[in-house]
């Protein structure tokens, strides 16, 4: 009699997909600040992302249920104009644990994907309880749990300087991986918002 092997759990999350020269920009005005601060964790060029909703640990199979989801997701929601505008930091102000670039323009039309995509989704797979969302990009992050306060510094230092437009058109379904040097975000699907 033999037994089924469990399935393959893989980290999920849905996230928007920036443009190559938002990036780009982004690095070049972050660059003299990371250049002080080694000691914090800073999010690669490659790796950056906009962070729609987190999904955790799933089961393989559920994987097409999902991008068949977010493709009628994304069909229902036009490309959005966005924009950073200056630095916020996530955590106790004294020592943060997270620094990002703060979004604004059509962020309440970002809120409707987010909580469409929230609701499509929780059919097939359970999430974390809906936490209000703050639309940022993260760029750092403390290496310690009790925070940094680099990053408040850094934060400082930056904001509000940091800034540029761009159109989120794209959103992806991402696999993430965690390495002992850095995390791989590969994406498993993409689509073009409203097509």
């Amino acid at each position: 009699m033999g037994t089924d092997a469990p399935a393959t759990r893989l980290r999920l999350f849905v996230a928007g997909m920036l443009p190559p020269e938002l990036v780009d920009s982004l690095e070049q005005q972050l660059a003299v600040v990371r250049a002080v601060s080694p000691q914090v964790k800073w999010t690669s060029a490659e790796t950056l992302h906009l962070t729609l909703v987190f999904l955790g640990s799933v089961d393989a199979p559920r994987v097409p249920t999902l991008t068949h989801e977010l493709s009628e997701v994304a069909r229902r929601h036009r490309p959005l104009s966005l924009e950073l505008r200056g630095m916020v930091t996530f955590g106790p102000s004294r020592a943060p644990r997270l620094l990002a670039a703060s979004l604004a323009g059509e962020v309440d039309e970002l809120r409707g994907l987010v909580e469409d995509a929230r609701a499509r989704l929780e059919a097939s797979v359970p999430l974390e309880p809906t936490r209000p969302f703050h639309p940022h990009l993260t760029v750092a992050r403390s290496r310690s749990h009790g925070g940094d306060p680099m990053l408040a510094r850094c934060r400082a230092a930056l904001d509000p300087a940091v800034a540029g437009a761009f159109r989120l058109e794209r959103m992806a379904l991402f696999r993430s991986e965690t390495l002992p040097a850095h995390a791989v975000h590969t994406p498993i699907d993409a689509w073009t918002l409203g097509s």
